[in-house]
């Protein structure tokens, strides 16, 4: 029972929080279950390995060669039990960075979670787990007199496959699930803003094509057919810039800042944010009303994410209010404490409501039906409660849409 507590803690945390706290964590239970007295989690680095994480703050980001223990343990998908001081792999920089020496040391490959028949051939292994131990967990191996070294398959067979040890194999591919999400986050946040960057480039040289065309022959700059080609292209970029800003702004979501912080605060906040985005809409006669639950004490939140996704459905219900003209329009901010002590805000409008195709896919990325949007809005609203182990829906009709959310 035990085991299935630390798992579903670590899944718990695998769908609220950043990769790195799912690998943060995932590592301390390993050095808790092993009774280590320290560990690390190393990645593949280009020709390096690189700590991941590590119970060490400064080891984070530090990169060791492959020929060191953790090399040897990932490239040749070997467990390893050694004294530090007497294997020459040991790669003692870090002792000596740390001014502490490493004693006894468990190095464990963490198997990929792609297999070698989609990868078309062996799989290389995610990277290395190492738990540290003060005193010789293992005695009769003698590792004083040089490492024990065994193949994965053997290992499990071991003496050394004590409860502790093997438990730590049931959670090696929660541990490889968040290496990957890492990698895929970097990288997919690497090649967007350069996309963005990329579109934001063509956007200006759209505009001197525009300029050199006009020099050049102002009868064709009048052309509609070409006026038209341009206000196509530059819509196009200008779509996909925001897009890509939307991405970016979707990415910086999985690291959470909370802090106590008052969420009617946070309420009134995005009410005065309304009002002014009102005049620049021109529905000066927008009525913005709150009702706001004073019995609600500070929370642990992150005020500025939650600021976007509220800030993010009133202004969605404010343009349905510009588009379809309505007669006094409204938005409905407020704020309860639910009898479980959560909190549940809602916001909605006196607008005419939206079609079941549309409200079925509201939080779906790219499914946006508003034009020039990015299908990104919402979407980002949602994983925003989701951080806040929130839930989040959409109750509309003929009377108007509300959004309720759970905190």
């Amino acid at each position: 029972m035990e085991m299935e507590k630390y798992l579903q803690k670590i899944v718990q945390i695998s769908l609220s929080s950043t990769p790195e706290d799912m690998l943060k964590t995932s590592l301390e239970i390993c050095i808790e279950i092993s009774q280590g007295s320290s560990g690390s989690i190393l990645g593949e680095e280009g020709p390096y390995l690189q700590f991941l994480f590590s119970e060490v703050p400064e080891l984070i980001g530090v990169r060791v060669p492959f020929d060191s223990i953790a090399g040897s343990a990932m490239t040749k998908n070997l467990v390893i039990y050694t004294h530090a001081p007497s294997d020459k792999r040991h790669f003692d920089g870090i002792d000596k960075q740390l001014k502490k020496a490493t004693n006894y040391l468990l190095s464990i490959p963490i198997p990929s979670i792609h297999s070698a028949k989609s990868s078309g051939g062996e799989t290389k292994n995610a990277g290395t787990l190492q738990i540290l131990f003060d005193r010789d967990v293992f005695p009769d191996l003698g590792v004083e007199k040089g490492p024990r070294e065994f193949k994965l398959g053997d290992f499990k067979k071991s003496g050394m496959n004590n409860e502790r040890i093997s438990n730590i194999f049931i959670i090696l591919p929660l541990i490889a699930f968040g290496i990957e999400v890492m990698r895929l986050r970097q990288t997919s946040y690497q090649v967007i803003h350069e996309l963005k960057n990329k579109m934001i480039s063509a956007g200006s040289w759209i505009g001197c094509l525009k300029e050199d065309i006009t020099d050049k022959s102002p009868d064709l700059a009048e052309d509609e057919g070409i006026k038209e080609d341009f206000t196509l292209s530059e819509n196009a970029i200008r779509e996909g810039a925001e897009m890509a800003k939307s991405y970016l702004q979707l990415t910086k979501l999985y690291t959470p800042n909370f802090k106590t912080a008052d969420i009617n605060a946070v309420l009134k906040e995005t009410a005065a944010s309304l009002k002014a985005l009102a005049g620049e809409f021109g529905i000066a006669n927008l009525a913005v009303e709150t009702n706001l639950d004073k019995g609600i004490g500070p929370k642990e939140l992150d005020e500025e994410k939650l600021k976007m996704a509220f800030f993010n459905l009133c202004k969605n219900a404010a343009e349905v209010l510009r588009e379809r003209e309505v007669e006094n329009p409204k938005i409905r901010i407020s704020s309860s404490l639910k009898e479980d002590g959560r909190m549940e805000i809602t916001i909605g409008d006196n607008g005419p409501g939206m079609p079941p195709e549309i409200a079925d896919n509201l939080f779906i990325p790219f499914k946006t039906k508003k034009e020039g949007g990015t299908g990104l809005g919402l979407t980002i609203t949602k994983k925003i409660i989701d951080l806040h182990a929130g839930s989040i829906s959409c109750h509309t009709g003929s009377g108007g849409t509300e959004f309720r959310m759970t905190l």
